[in-house]
């Protein structure tokens, strides 16, 4: 119902969500900077908070498509989880080593924007061309027509959300971490 509400309150257009620290490896201010390049066809959801949130929210003066909704409880992420069409992660460094918030994303069969970060485990969590589409580092122009190709269609959105949905069940769950680490213990991995 709250997921529903939020689509009723941005009457049709393309939401794209994005939480986390407001810190600067999680490039945040990236995401601001492509939502300048993009229509007034999207919607821009920032939560999470920290201490580049007045900054960033400096940066997006003037983009009614930015919204900040601040920390969220975990009934309130579901529901902005499951009304988002594209999840943004936009993590620019290695600091950013898995990405437990994009692993959420992909298991509510959201696609996913992200940048390439070498060294990192983003880039295993949700791969490119698979899951969603991963664009060169830092590179605001692609990362904001990579959010216009995922808007322009909704069968690629489907395909990569399913596929998202399908690894992290392969990959991410509880069980799965659990039998991985019983044959690590018994010397099987």
């Amino acid at each position: 119902q709250k997921a529903e509400q939020i689509k009723h309150k941005n009457c049709g257009k393309i939401i794209c969500f994005a939480i986390g620290r407001h810190v600067p490896y999680k490039g945040m201010e990236y995401l601001i900077r492509a939502s300048k390049l993009l229509s007034g066809d999207f919607k821009i959801i920032i939560g999470g908070g920290g201490p580049l949130t007045e900054s960033l929210k400096s940066l997006s003066e003037g983009d009614e498509k930015v919204e900040f909704i601040g920390k969220v409880d975990n009934s309130a992420l579901r529901a902005y989880m499951l009304a988002c069409d594209i999840f943004c992660f936009p993590s620019i460094t290695k600091n950013e080593a898995f990405g437990i918030a994009l692993a959420e994303a992909m298991s509510y069969s959201k696609p996913s924007v992200t940048f390439t970060i070498e060294g990192s485990g983003v880039n295993y969590v949700s791969v490119g061309g698979e899951t969603g589409i991963e664009v060169e580092n830092c590179n605001v122009e692609k990362y904001a027509r990579a959010i216009e190709m995922l808007a322009s269609d909704s069968v690629l959105r489907d395909n990569y959300g399913a596929e998202a949905k399908k690894r992290v069940e392969l990959l991410f769950t509880d069980k799965k971490f659990k039998n991985n680490i019983k044959n690590l213990i018994n010397g099987i991995l």
